[in-house]
Order: C-alpha cells, then sequence, then structure tokens
C-alpha cells in the first residue's frame, strides 16, 4: 500500500510508513484489505515499538517489561553506555540528556574551583573528591542506570504524545517519529574523526613548514655572508686589514627579508648575520669566522653558537 505523506510503497499489513514514520490510514489499503472502521487502545507493549523503533527493540522491551512489573527502575548494565555514553544519548535521541553530559565537566570544573578557593588548604581534597566521584558516576552509575534513564525519557514522551494527540493509531504514529534512533550520533563520531584527523595533520605539518620555511631563511642568509666574505677577502687582499664596517659595499640596502643586519668585528675579522623570522631563529646569530692562512689570505668557517643545527645548511653545523 502506498503513504498518503510521501508515496512510499509499504506492506499491506503495516500500520506505519517505513519511509517516514507516518500512521497509514485505512484509505492507504486496497479496498479488499480494509478492515472496520476500528480505533482500540494499544497496549503498553505496542506504544514502546512504536517510541523505541526497529533498533535493539527486543533488548529494551524486555526491559521496559521487567520495570514495569517490578514498578520500579532496578540497576541492569548498558554497554553502549558505559563505551560511547555521549553517542549513545545521541543515538537515542536523548537530546537534553546529551547536553547536560557534554557540559557537565565544565560546569562541575567551575563548581570546583569555586569550593576550592573557598575551603582553602583544602582544595586538593575537595577537588580529588569531586574528580573520582565524577568518574565513578559516570563510569558506573550511568550505565548501570542507563536503561532505566531511557525507559523514563521514553514513558514522559507517551505520555505527552497520549495527552496531546487524539486516536490511537495517531499517537503511534506520531510516537514512531519523534522516538526511535538518530543519525546525529553517527555525524558526531565523522565530525569529531575529521577534527582529529585535521589535527594529527596540523601538528605534523606546521612543524615541518617552519622548520622548512626557517632552513630556507638560513639558506639566503649564508648567501650574504658568502658575498660579505668576498668583499673583506677583497678589502683585505688589497689593505692586508679587515674593514672597520661593511658600508662601502652597501649590504644593507638589499638585505633579504630572513636578515635583519649584517656586521663585521673589525678586531677579530669575524662576519655576523643577525637573523629574524621563526622563533627557532629570531634574533639569533650567524657567523663567518676568519682565519689568516700563509698571511697573505683569509679563509672562513661558518657557524651559530644559537641556531640549532637542523636549521643549518650543512657546511654551517658544528657536527658536520
Amino acid at each position: 500500500m502506498l503513504c498518503s505523506k510521501c508515496g512510499s510503497s509499504n506492506d499491506d499489513a503495516a500500520k506505519f510508513c517505513a519511509s517516514c514514520g507516518n500512521a497509514l490510514s485505512l484509505s492507504d489499503k486496497p479496498a479488499a484489505m480494509r478492515p472496520a472502521q476500528t480505533d482500540e487502545p494499544a497496549s503498553d507493549q505496542e506504544y514502546y515499538k512504536a517510541v523505541l523503533g526497529p533498533g535493539n527493540r527486543d533488548y529494551y522491551l524486555d526491559h521496559f517489561s521487567r520495570f514495569d512489573d517490578e514498578g520500579k527502575l532496578s540497576p541492569t548494565w548498558n554497554w553502549s553506555a558505559f563505551l560511547v555514553t555521549f553517542y549513545w544519548l545521541l543515538y537515542r535521541k536523548m537530546w537534553v540528556n546529551a547536553a547536560i553530559y557534554f557540559f557537565l565537566p565544565c560546569i562541575l570544573w567551575i563548581l570546583f574551583w569555586v569550593v576550592g578557593a573557598v575551603a582553602g588548604s583544602l582544595v586538593g581534597i575537595v577537588v580529588s573528591l569531586g574528580y573520582f566521584g565524577y568518574v565513578a558516576a559516570i563510569l558506573i552509575v550511568l550505565p548501570m542506570y542507563a536503561n532505566g534513564l531511557y525507559y523514563k525519557h521514553c514513558r514522559n514522551m507517551i505520555g505527552t504524545v497520549r495527552a496531546s494527540t487524539q486516536g490511537t493509531q495517531r499517537q503511534l504514529g506520531e510516537l514512531a517519529g519523534k522516538g526511535g534512533t538518530s543519525r546525529a550520533a553517527y555525524i558526531s563520531i565523522l565530525v569529531v574523526n575529521c577534527v582529529a584527523v585535521v589535527g594529527i595533520l596540523a601538528a605534523v605539518a606546521i612543524p615541518a613548514y617552519q622548520d622548512y620555511t626557517s632552513r630556507a631563511r638560513m639558506t639566503r642568509a649564508v648567501t650574504v655572508g658568502r658575498a660579505a666574505t668576498a668583499y673583506v677577502d677583497s678589502y683585505y687582499d688589497q689593505y692586508r686589514s679587515i674593514p672597520r664596517n661593511l658600508d662601502a659595499a652597501d649590504f644593507m640596502s638589499s638585505l633579504p627579508p630572513s636578515v635583519t643586519a649584517v656586521a663585521v668585528d673589525s678586531q677579530t675579522g669575524t662576519i655576523i648575520i643577525t637573523m629574524k623570522g621563526a622563533r627557532a631563529i629570531e634574533g639569533k646569530s650567524l657567523k663567518f669566522v676568519s682565519a689568516t692562512v700563509g698571511g697573505d689570505h683569509l679563509s672562513w668557517t661558518c657557524m651559530s653558537e644559537e641556531i640549532q643545527d637542523r636549521y643549518l645548511p650543512q657546511d654551517c653545523r658544528r657536527s658536520r
């Protein structure tokens, strides 16, 4: 038979549309299949079946029948509520409970902080007791009474629908639409996994990119240093002394963005390049240290006492 609401085809004996949950009226059935117009009261089991939906229905029906027979919520155990509490609450459409579970740690943290501030020297004991109480409630009490919590949720929904909607079939149809399970849990898991993957990739990629840019800046600084050593070599060959500065070479007008300044120590002949950029090299120095060879020319050693070897070119590393 066809659903009058969404047009989906359903089994002739079905009471509710498998696609939208709409109660199938007698007019949806073929004439030969239509029984007499009746609207008999439904049993608790029928209401439970409607609000539970097809997902794991028999499991919850057994527990609900037990609660009805005993007239109280006895402790049971729900592994889904123990292993994936938040997602189980979303899956079973217990939105308010899911929100409380999600925000409860933040609320308790603020509460413990306030109580700890008042308690003074007892803050450690207060926080420890609060923490262990919260863990016990989440890992032991909640799974033990999760089925009872879901039972109360379903009973409240059934009572609300029966009070606001006339007609048994309409009530069952409304419960089928409002109850059952939700895809929100799957969407939440997907979102959390995507965020986790992005976080892992960022944790790997960002430091790697920063290392790459720092090494690239050091490479450009070494190029500047080689040019400075060439100028000092030329000056030394002509005057047999180290220049007081590098003004004549006009380095400051053409420095790359990674270099703040280039200077020469006229006493030691050391060329000092001050870096800027990432934290690993910001404000630190790369040096070209000179030594006289044979009394007529200079040799140079590239080094840095402040910058880690992994950012330096191979010929500037201490462990080369």
